[in-house]
């Protein structure tokens, strides 16, 4: 009985434990120029600590963009919602930033901040070709249950 109840209560605290994450949905656009598209991030914080799991551009919104540059990153709080922390924005294709750590800040309590993909060695602004799925990730964002919207804007 004892073990039965165990199970059940380590059940649970998993349940409880996944439901309490942060999350994002992921929402695909064309824009009014026919050569871009975008990708929208709609993210909630987690409840205990503010943070979000690393979010990757699911296979069919790849299809979409697959062959495109990535051209622009935004971020800003959702409308309505909690105000986030000052928080760091990652697009990882792989292991690499994209954005050469030009994210740093880029989500504010306020504001809309945006940034191009940079390239550390180079020293350069570039846009990115879209040749593997990315991922984004967001460190350093505390606010519990913040709502903040993260939008990748991609060319041909």
């Amino acid at each position: 009985m004892r073990k039965i109840f165990l199970v059940i209560m380590a059940v649970l605290l998993m349940a409880s434990n996944l439901y309490a994450a942060g999350s994002c949905t992921q929402t695909l656009s064309v824009t009014s120029n026919p050569i871009m598209k975008t990708i929208k991030f709609v993210c909630t914080g987690d409840a205990a600590d503010g943070s979000i799991p690393n979010t990757a551009i699911s296979a069919t919104n790849f299809a979409e963009i697959d062959g495109y540059y990535l051209y622009m990153v935004s971020a800003y709080p959702t409308s309505g919602g909690t105000a986030p922390d000052a928080a760091d924005v990652t697009i990882l294709h792989g292991d690499y930033d994209v954005l050469g750590g030009k994210g740093v800040s880029l989500i504010h309590a306020t504001l809309q901040y945006d940034v191009i993909p940079y390239s550390t060695f180079m020293g350069l602004y570039r846009y990115w070709p879209v040749t593997a799925i990315l991922t984004l990730a967001v460190a350093n964002q505390a606010t519990n249950s913040a709502n903040f919207t993260v939008e990748l804007t991609f060319s041909r």
